[in-house]
């Protein structure tokens, strides 16, 4: 049962549940469940399991004593890219129908969190169909848009509430 103690150890050493393991070798949690807790020898999945938990299939497997021994490297950390786009949002007046409409179709008598969160997935829906009631603006040239009195509102501006 050294497989599922070894498992076991490495999960807990990163602060791992079964549940993410699974998730991130592309298994059910039911199969990590059998690989630390019966007397399984191996699993078809091992070196995946190996690559997540940060060490071999031989360490897991007793053939050695030492996780880190030819231990694939950690995957490099995620690059994160910001991007910021300008955003066009409809009239004050066509956003107040808009709203008016998703309120008709949900249960106002629902909890709070469960009305936020009907109209979060209503909130696209109506977005997508207000296309002739967006605020609509002309297309020029980018350095005739650089060159634009100082005056103009900005989109940011906006009006208040």
């Amino acid at each position: 049962m050294i497989v599922g103690e070894r498992v076991q150890q490495r999960m807990e050493e990163l602060g791992l549940s079964q549940s993410e393991l699974a998730r991130r070798v592309g298994v059910a949690q039911p199969t990590i469940y059998q690989l630390i807790h019966r007397s399984k020898k191996g699993s078809t999945h091992l070196h995946r399991i190996a690559r997540e938990l940060g060490t071999t299939p031989a360490y897991l497997t007793g053939e050695t004593d030492d996780p880190d021994e030819n231990a694939p490297p950690p995957p490099p950390a995620p690059v994160v890219q910001h991007v910021l786009m300008p955003v066009v949002l409809p009239s004050e007046t066509a956003l107040a129908q808009m709203f008016e409409g998703l309120l008709e179709t949900v249960d106002r008598n629902a909890p709070l969190d469960e009305l936020a969160r009907e109209l979060a997935q209503l909130l696209p829906i109506g977005l997508s169909r207000m296309r002739g009631r967006l605020v609509e603006t002309t297309d020029r040239p980018r350095q005739a848009k650089a060159k634009a009195p100082a005056t103009q509102p900005s989109v940011a501006g906006g009006q208040r509430r």
